[in-house]
């Protein structure tokens, strides 16, 4: 037991010894390392919203048109007061033109042609018009409108010759919107030409009622 206490004060002695000398020295326990901080991961980015889009409008603006119908033809009054009945047939019409917000300009081309009652004989009109609408915005993508238009029409006979006069148009119609830029156009047109002369027969007079159905489109 004594033998034992002996060597732990001994051991106790050298380590004291060993502990003074480096004090002694200048030198000291290196100290423990600092423990190295990571830092949390970075919270996911976060999704911007997309950019609602963009609506399309497309009036005012130029617009495209083109429509079909039936023209009813007035009888052909000749000079002399004899008249020729005539039957209905296809008119067509095309047309380009500039919406400017409630007002409408455009030039358009139209064709048609009518058989006579009780002859094998035709007559055609071919115009090239000048027209100008007003259209009152009544909701609901509805719009009637008014018209007006100038220029001039190819009066040509099947059987004769032609002539080129002046014809003058006024009509009314409604105007629905079924797409973006899309309108379905419903319409009647009173188209009169002014007397013409063919096969040799002057101051004829004849007018046609066109009612029309369509499509215009606006970029």
């Amino acid at each position: 037991m004594k033998k034992t206490s002996k060597m732990v004060m001994v051991a106790v002695a050298l380590l004291a010894g060993v502990s003074g000398t480096a004090w002694a020295n200048g030198t000291e326990m290196p100290p423990p390392a600092p423990s190295t901080y990571t830092p949390p991961p970075p919270p996911p980015p976060v999704a911007e919203p997309a950019p609602a889009p963009v609506a399309k409008t497309c009036e005012p603006g130029a617009y495209i048109s083109a429509s079909v119908g039936i023209g009813i033809p007035e009888d052909v009054e000749y000079q002399d007061g004899y008249k020729d009945e005539m039957k209905n047939g296809l008119a067509l019409n095309g047309a380009i033109g500039y919406d400017f917000g409630g007002a409408r300009l455009e030039a358009a081309v139209g064709y048609q042609k009518h058989d006579f009652k009780y002859y094998d004989d035709d007559l055609s009109l071919l115009t090239v018009m000048g027209n100008v609408y007003y259209d009152f915005d009544a909701g609901s993508g509805v719009k009637p409108y008014l018209m007006a238009g100038a220029g001039l029409a190819h009066v040509e006979a099947s059987w004769a010759d032609s002539d080129d006069v002046f014809a003058w148009q006024v009509g009314a119609g409604l105007g629905f919107k079924v797409a973006e830029c899309t309108t379905l156009d419903l319409g009647y047109r009173y188209l009169k030409p002014s007397k013409f002369e063919v096969d040799g027969y002057p101051d004829q007079k004849w007018a046609v009622h066109n009612i029309m159905l369509g499509l215009r489109y606006n970029f």
